[in-house]
């Protein structure tokens, strides 16, 4: 459980200041809801990315998509 949560670090530490510099390069705040756009659709496609790696691992353990693992 200890290895799960330090994993999360990355995201935590890296995530705001990333969103924040997003949002600065695209208008700030005052540009409206348009510029919060490119940050939803980075964190969205992260997450995307991460079930796919989660999946491909679990399917790789084993082909029976209806195992337990």
């Amino acid at each position: 459980m200890g290895m799960i949560v330090t994993s999360w670090s990355g995201g935590y530490l890296l995530g705001a200041p990333i969103a924040g510099y997003l949002l600065d390069a695209y208008g700030g705040q005052e540009a409206g809801f348009q510029a919060y756009r490119p940050a939803m659709f980075y964190a969205g496609s992260l997450a995307l990315g991460a079930a796919g790696f989660v999946e491909l691992v679990r399917f790789r353990a084993n082909r029976n998509i209806f195992a337990r693992i």
